[in-house]
């Protein structure tokens, strides 16, 4: 199956032009740090938490997106927010690249603009289109890289200050990895993340783990992740130079988090709908308007008619 283009229309330009960093949502580093005092000899300085600006960042191929994506960032920030002195600035979502191969996938700048018309009212989330902006196939660990050195270099131009007061306390604002319980899972498959990559990753980005309350995911929560570390806590992997890559899981420590309310929507549901949606008679107006109030229940009605635009003639043969 190849993958769909985008036609050459002008919204395939939006790829094409230099990136820059959405930091029209992100919260101001000063609101985070206004409440600590600014000097060392105040005995309140002694006492008071430092805070720890984070952004939140979620991975994927939004083919296209849907509330569970929404949600996902919600329950991470609900998790995240005010815990461990944590402070949360915003978020984003960072939809792979066309180089990554997967049967159906719309190309980059489609899959931007859905993502873009679904997160137009929300007021912490962001599209950011560094990973899909690259010539090649991106894993997530430079991801998350580039996306946290965006984020302080952002910072420290628009509020410099602040950033000052934070380097000086040896902090910097950090970028955590929200991802399902399904992908989190992913890491005890066989070849599916460079353990040496995955490695990194794990030692420098703080990971939430979040759960749908459904079936996905054998890991779903401390629980199971405890079971799973007495079980088969080694991850092993010969790397292609030869050495033998081993991860200890139960060294690190992840943040498990669960939906109130279990959420089985799906991208393929989504274009599953559309697809019916296309091939339903206009005449046929109640099978029309039950497929679009099912469209309207899976992600935000201003986005309804684009998806449907965009996906209604179902994967290339």
């Amino acid at each position: 199956m190849k993958r769909q283009d985008c036609g050459g229309s002008a919204e395939c330009c939006l790829l094409t032009l230099p990136y820059t960093l959405q930091t029209d949502k992100l919260k101001p580093l000063q609101d985070c740090l206004g409440v600590c005092p600014t000097s060392a000899t105040d005995p309140a300085a002694q006492a008071a938490p430092l805070p720890q600006p984070v952004v939140l960042a979620i991975c994927g191929s939004f083919n296209p997106i849907h509330y569970a994506h929404l949600k996902l960032y919600d329950a991470a920030k609900e998790c995240v927010d005010g815990t461990n002195d944590r402070v949360v600035l915003g978020g984003f979502l960072s939809p792979v690249g066309d180089a990554y191969v997967k049967p159906g996938l719309r190309c980059a700048a489609d899959r931007v603009r859905i993502i873009q018309r679904v997160l137009r009212d929300h007021s912490d989330l962001s599209v950011d289109t560094w990973e899909c902006q690259q010539p090649t196939y991106t894993r997530t660990f430079f991801v998350l890289q580039a996306l946290e050195e965006h984020v302080n270099e952002w910072y420290a131009r628009a509020e410099p200050a602040a950033m000052q007061w934070l380097i000086s306390h040896e902090r910097r604002v950090r970028v955590l990895f929200v991802c399902g319980a399904d992908l989190f899972s992913s890491f005890w498959t066989p070849g599916c993340w460079p353990l040496r990559l995955l490695r990194q990753l794990l030692d420098t980005f703080p990971l939430v783990v979040v759960h749908r309350g459904d079936a996905r995911g054998g890991v779903r929560g401390a629980d199971d992740f405890a079971r799973v570390c007495r079980t088969t806590p080694l991850l092993s992997d010969t790397a292609e130079d030869g050495e033998r890559v081993e991860i200890d899981m139960s060294r690190y420590t992840f943040t498990f988090m669960t939906f109130s309310e279990a959420d089985n929507t799906s991208s393929t549901a989504v274009r599953s709908a559309v697809v019916k949606l296309a091939k339903t008679p206009l005449d046929d107006v109640v099978a029309r308007a039950a497929l679009w109030s099912r469209l309207c229940a899976m992600l935000p009605e201003a986005a309804v008619q684009l998806v449907v635009d965009l996906y209604r003639e179902g994967p290339p043969s």
